[in-house]
């Protein structure tokens, strides 16, 4: 029998049913995903298809999330069967194969992978994994987890009000390098067209519907939602300098700091379920000025921070448990994450925090080196004293926070002089 190429891109190729994924790191990855899968199936006929990914070497949200959920959609649409061939790690690390709802009491396991949701309750489960997780793994300048906490809770939203579709799609994924922190949400739904033609604002085409949607107050329903979700995101994205894609249909929206694109040609599922594709990114290493982004109706939007607000006694002091919060008090690592929450807590709000190390029995000179007398560098002799509070050392531990300080300075001194 003779072979056939029948497509190839530089992301994908395929001959007969055999296809290979080379690219997971571009958005162009689901177009073309989209025109050789539809075409196997639909055009050519084939139930079963075998999918090599050993090339794939990086993975990206704004692909690996609507090509997950892409998937599932043709499984359960046409009964497809599908085969894996060669499959690389990192692509059953990030469960691009069988996207899995979220369960893990340790939210460490949050960023890099894709999780489906379908109720409110899975929303909020994922949403706090993910700055509880944010606020441990960097040093985000004020406002930006909040910012990241209300964008992800109002798209993820979006999907269970209007999609008519029973799963979303979401993979976050942290960049230091860059300082960029990157989301994407996938539903494969009605699409924003099919949602609102039959609303007040009919529009034309799917990229009226889009270019509609960021609009303040526009939604299908009133009922439903007040149509600030979109909105407020475009407007989050233009205060922290980033890029949003929403892709819905044949249709494309890109605001890239500051310059705006649309398409209206790209290839999607159906006429039916066109689905949709919110893709944004922030550079975390900017303040962003919330009461400015998000306005509505003239009147400043007030966010609250109720992750750290749950570290607050009675009185309104933030105890912060040492044994509760910290993955143990031995190693650098887990050291660096309880002092990248502590900083983001103060970057938020300049308000005393109590470090309360009670049912602490060991604390490594590397833990206290690296949590103590680092925070103490950070934030200088005075914030630190009227900020930080320290309770629960025995005499051993304090004499090694004591030596760990002062090594520290006298390292810091060294350096400043040479």
């Amino acid at each position: 029998m003779a072979i056939w190429k029948n497509y190839y891109s530089n992301s994908i190729s395929r001959t007969n049913n055999a296809i290979e994924i080379m690219r997971l790191d571009h958005s162009k990855a689901v177009s073309d995903f989209i025109r050789i899968v539809d075409d196997a199936i639909r055009k050519r006929g084939y139930k079963e298809l075998t999918f090599d990914f050993s090339k794939v070497d990086a993975i990206y949200p704004n692909a690996a999330v609507p090509i997950a959920g892409i998937l599932c959609y043709y499984q359960n649409e046409y009964d497809l069967k599908i085969n894996i061939e060669n499959e690389p790690g990192i692509i059953n690390k990030t469960n691009l194969l069988e996207p899995k709802s979220f369960t893990h009491n340790n939210s460490r396991y949050i960023l890099n992978r894709i999780w489906s949701f379908g109720t409110s309750e899975e929303v909020a489960r994922i949403v706090n994994a993910y700055i509880e997780e944010l606020q441990k793994s960097a040093q985000f300048y004020k406002g930006v987890l909040n910012a990241i906490e209300w964008s992800l809770n109002e798209v993820m939203d979006n999907v269970i009000q209007h999609s008519k579709t029973s799963f979303g799609y979401v993979m976050g994924q942290l960049h230091p390098s860059s300082k960029n922190i990157a989301f994407t949400v996938f539903d494969a739904g009605q699409g924003i067209y099919n949602s609102m033609k039959e609303s007040e604002h009919c529009p034309r085409t799917p990229i009226d519907a889009i270019t509609l949607a960021i609009k303040e107050e526009v939604t299908r329903d009133k009922r439903i939602g007040q149509g600030n979700g979109l909105f407020g995101l475009h407007s989050i994205v233009k205060q922290g300098k980033g890029k949003l894609v929403i892709t819905s249909g044949n249709g494309s929206y890109i605001y890239n700091n500051g310059f705006v694109k649309t398409f209206d040609y790209l290839p999607y599922i159906s006429g039916r379920t066109p689905g949709t594709i919110v893709d944004f990114q922030l550079n975390y290493s900017e303040d962003m000025s919330l009461d400015k982004a998000l306005v509505f109706r003239g009147k400043q939007y007030k966010l609250v921070n109720l992750h750290f607000e749950d570290l607050e006694n009675s009185y309104g002091h933030i105890i912060y448990k040492i044994s509760e919060r910290s993955e143990g008090t031995g190693t650098r690592e887990s050291a660096t994450r309880v002092k990248n929450e502590i900083l983001n807590i103060l970057s938020e709000e300049q308000k005393p925090i109590t470090l309360d190390f009670t049912n602490i029995e060991v604390v490594s000179s590397s833990y206290a080196d690296e949590l103590l007398a680092k925070l103490f560098l950070s934030l200088g002799l005075f914030q630190f004293n009227n900020l930080i509070k320290i309770k629960g050392l025995d005499s051993s531990q304090q004499n090694i926070l004591q030596r760990s300080v002062l090594q520290r300075i006298i390292e810091d001194l060294r350096d400043t002089k040479d």
